[in-house]
């Protein structure tokens, strides 16, 4: 069972969602709105109190690669202005995780008002976080002046369909020769088609791509397009 797939030299392809820069011990993430059942239970959803696994995810990815830095690049929560349950999941996750490696968050648009929400959390916020050869925003807003860019924010997804008619959607890297899309890290974050989610910008970036299926237990290669 395949958790690691090279995308290019020295950047991986995790099963969880993470990419994967060996040369600098670091993984991203993006997308994983924190507090998400909760935030919704506030605008007056009424589904299950639950977190989708996001936290142990979290945890099971530093077990595994060992990393000397996490950086989560945007929509580490889902909301501002967190109640008491709410801010106490989401500070229990951040400090576990800080514990074990460091972390980085670039703010995304759901992190407008973090650093007010969470300003004892130990972890660094930055507006762009750079090394091993990528430079990394949320995606959100326009970056300029990298050679590589890593974002998240776009959440893209393709959907399979099985012979009895039922579907899934399944979280995916999108590789290309400037930019690499990072898939959604929680599960709530549902997901976007390629034609939703590429705007002819990034397409231009992007160039040819490659995709990568990420289904939480193993990463696969998919056939890309011009």
């Amino acid at each position: 069972m395949q958790r690691l797939l090279e995308i290019v030299p020295e950047r991986f392809a995790h099963a969880s969602g993470a990419l994967w820069l060996p040369a600098v011990h670091t993984a991203l993430v993006a997308d994983t709105h924190l507090g998400y059942a909760w935030a919704q239970r506030r605008r007056g959803e009424l589904g299950p109190m639950v977190e989708g696994g996001v936290g142990d995810k979290l945890d099971a990815l530093v077990t595994e690669l060992q990393p000397a830095c996490l950086v989560v690049i945007g929509d580490l929560v889902h909301a501002p202005a967190p109640g008491p349950d709410e801010r106490l999941h989401i500070e229990r996750i951040v400090r576990a995780l800080a514990e074990r490696t460091r972390v980085v968050l670039v703010p995304g648009n759901h992190d407008r008002s973090f650093i007010t929400d969470f300003p004892d959390l130990p972890l660094e916020v930055v507006e762009r976080w750079s090394g091993g050869g990528v430079t990394a925003v949320h995606g959100h807003q326009r970056a300029e002046s990298f050679s590589h860019l890593v974002i998240g924010h776009l959440h893209p997804a393709v959907s399979i369909r099985d012979d009895a008619g039922a579907s899934r959607k399944i979280p995916v890297f999108v590789s290309g020769e400037r930019v690499t899309v990072l898939p959604a890290f929680s599960p709530f974050a549902g997901g976007s088609s390629l034609s939703h989610c590429l705007t002819e910008e990034l397409c231009e970036l992007l160039g040819t791509i490659r995709m990568f299926a990420a289904t939480g237990r193993r990463v696969v290669a998919l056939s890309g397009r011009e």
